[in-house]
């Protein structure tokens, strides 16, 4: 284990570890996984523990391992490390020295060694000086000694770092719910139902929880995501939220966002105010707050709900987010859960050819689930959208998180509302209207026409043909020229068929607009086109999965700030360990030892100079000879 080799084993196994760490998302929610990875690596990402790498089992047993491998390294290097750091090595022979690569012997007939260890000392070398029995004077120099400690300082980063790791790793809850004395809670449940085995007290050593505040509440407890489920944190203090602040730019994407802050501690009863926003946290009783994110409050929501299928007028519905709504439908009950608001959404829009990021409005989510809990997630735009020159009320649909939504697209009316596609969808539903415009467009037909054709049984095969459209759209009626009408004619009976339903869609609001001449829904300069759109929509809500539509009439946005709050004891050891680490690299890369030696032998005029270094190169050379030049001149 105090193998240089074992401890760069270990190093390289948490260095692959913050790679995934890196790469994927931690903490998130087991449902975001699936969604991205599917069931298949899912489940071989959960057994790995990949969703928490930082608090793994796995990877805190590693961080153990490196802590006593280097450690053990350490102690075991030191202490040949600090007494080469304070050696000058003056035991070394001559011949050695005249083995090194740069190596001189200087004529020098006077020699002065004070005036030679002034020369060295104003070179910002260290000197000693021994004379040994047979009168020889050895000068011994060096200098860039803290080279050899950078090993000892990156080697102790090493260990402070992965201290600093374990700590936040929050070891003892590991061990605490690996005995069963803590348990994730998976249910969602009130806070004050929640069992003191999935609440944490205030003693916990260390954490990374989150609070969700709209203006004017406060919150004594945190939640702490964990695997599938969350633990209660126990504050110290009670935060709450006096004013979020929020600035967008021109797109509508946010600009800014910060917090006032209402922190009162339980142990004094003190209250402090303190406004945090994104980069800018703040540390109350050993607890770090950030700004993290923001998001939906409960926004109030007044929505009209409308029958596609049926000529029923539209009901009021007043909801929340986060709130869900009993209603019956078919004589069933179903369950309207009423998820989020989004205030500005960003999308690239296609148009004219070119897509252009631009703010659509708000939009909001919500499910509808049956009496046997299965749902179908929506989400729908407030305001429309321009696609092809034309503008759209778009509202998509989805069985699973897994799919994109598919969006059902109701054409706007010329004064870009939904009210026009209502009253078409109400004549479409209207059998009257429609047996009276077939017949005007009978009699009206050309003469010639006329005479060939059976009005009585056209006029039927008129009513049967949007008897079937009005229960299934296109669809059933494809399904029933396959039924009833032979392969090699169906194409053609398709076609007609299609210009029966265009003909009579578009006289039925040429008649509504001779009717009411100051109604101005659908003054549009191709009203056929609007028919077409309008058909589209309305053979496409059959693939909707309901046929109930939620249109968002007005709202009242309530906001919530979302805050992150971390106790991280390892912080301070993990900040001092990456500076320790900074020094250890810089000595070994940045500081170069020198070693110089002069020997001058009794009885001789001339001295011999010997320098050496950890790392030769071209530099080094020009010092050396720098050196010797200035030695040179002592003999002036």
């Amino acid at each position: 284990m105090s193998s240089m080799r074992f401890s760069i084993t270990m190093l390289s196994f948490v260095g692959i570890a913050s790679i995934i760490g890196t790469i994927l998302k931690q903490n998130q929610p087991y449902e975001s996984y699936m969604v991205k990875f599917g069931q298949f690596w899912f489940d071989i990402f959960k057994q790995l523990d990949l969703f928490n790498v930082y608090q793994a089992i796995w990877f805190l047993t590693i961080l153990i391992f490196l802590i006593a491998s280097t450690s053990l390294c350490v102690i075991r290097n030191s202490p040949g490390i600090l007494k080469e750091y304070k050696k000058f090595q003056d035991q070394i022979r001559e011949t050695s020295l005249r083995s090194f690569k740069h190596c001189y012997e200087i004529h020098l007939p006077s020699f002065n060694k004070l005036e030679l260890i002034a020369l060295l000392e104003k070179s910002n070398f260290k000197v000693r000086e021994k004379i040994n029995a047979s009168g020889d004077i050895l000068i011994v120099a060096k200098k860039g000694s803290f080279q050899k400690l950078g090993y000892i300082f990156t080697h102790l980063a090493i260990i402070v770092i992965s201290l600093g790791g374990l700590l936040d790793g929050n070891l003892i809850l590991k061990t605490q719910e690996l005995l069963g004395y803590k348990e994730i809670q998976i249910q969602d449940i009130p806070l004050s139902q929640i069992p003191n085995k999935s609440r944490l007290n205030q003693g916990n050593f260390s954490y990374r929880a989150n609070v969700l505040l709209s203006e004017g509440e406060k919150q004594e407890v945190a939640i702490i995501p964990s695997k599938d489920g969350y633990l209660v944190q126990e504050l110290p203090f009670s935060v709450g939220l006096k004013n979020f602040h929020i600035e967008h730019y021109s797109t509508g994407q946010p600009k800014s966002f910060e917090s006032d802050l209402i922190l009162t501690s339980k142990k004094t009863g003190k209250t402090t105010e303190q406004k945090i926003s994104v980069n800018k946290p703040y540390t109350y009783e050993g607890v770090t707050i950030y700004q993290s994110d923001f998001q939906d409050g409960g926004t109030k929501l007044n929505i009209m709900v409308t029958d596609l299928h049926s000529d029923d007028a539209p009901q009021p519905l007043k909801s929340e987010v986060f709130k869900s709504n009993a209603i019956s439908y078919l004589d069933k009950a179903l369950s309207l859960e009423f998820e989020d608001f989004r205030l500005f959404n960003i999308l690239d829009i296609d148009n004219s050819q070119k897509k252009k990021s631009r703010n659509v409005g708000p939009n909001f989510t919500y499910k509808i689930r049956n009496e046997s809990g299965q749902a179908n997630e929506y989400q729908a735009y407030q305001m429309p959208m321009k696609l092809d020159g034309r503008y759209f009320f778009m509202s998509g649909m989805r069985k699973t998180p897994q799919e994109d939504f598919r969006f059902l697209k109701i054409p706007a009316d010329s004064e870009g509302s939904l009210e026009g596609f209502m009253i078409f969808k109400q004549l479409l539903l209207n059998k009257k209207k429609i047996e009276s415009t077939i017949k005007k467009i009978i009699l009206t037909s050309e003469p010639s026409k006329s005479k060939e054709l059976n009005a009585n049984n056209l006029e039927l095969s008129a009513l049967k043909l949007f008897d079937t459209f009005q229960k299934g759209g296109y669809n059933a009626v494809a399904f029933s020229i396959d039924k009833n009408i032979p392969s090699k004619n169906q194409e053609a009976a398709a076609n007609a068929y299609i210009k029966i339903i265009h003909l009579v869609a578009n006289q039925l609001l040429i008649d509504y607009q001779a009717e009411k001449p100051s109604n101005r829904l659908f003054d549009f300069k191709d009203l056929p086109l609007f028919s077409q759109d309008a058909l589209n929509a309305y053979s496409d809500s059959f693939f909707y999965g309901t046929s109930l539509f939620l249109e968002l009439k007005d709202f009242e946005h309530v906001q919530a700030s979302g805050l992150q709050l971390t106790k991280s004891p390892g912080q301070f050891w993990v900040y001092l360990g990456s500076m320790m680490l900074v020094i250890g690299i810089f000595c070994m890369i940045y500081i170069q030892e020198v070693r110089l030696w002069v020997l001058k032998k009794k009885g001789r005029k001339n001295i011999l100079l010997s320098i050496t270094t950890n790392r030769h190169h071209l530099a080094f050379d020009k010092f050396a000879a720098d050196i010797k030049s200035k030695i040179n001149l002592l003999k002036t």
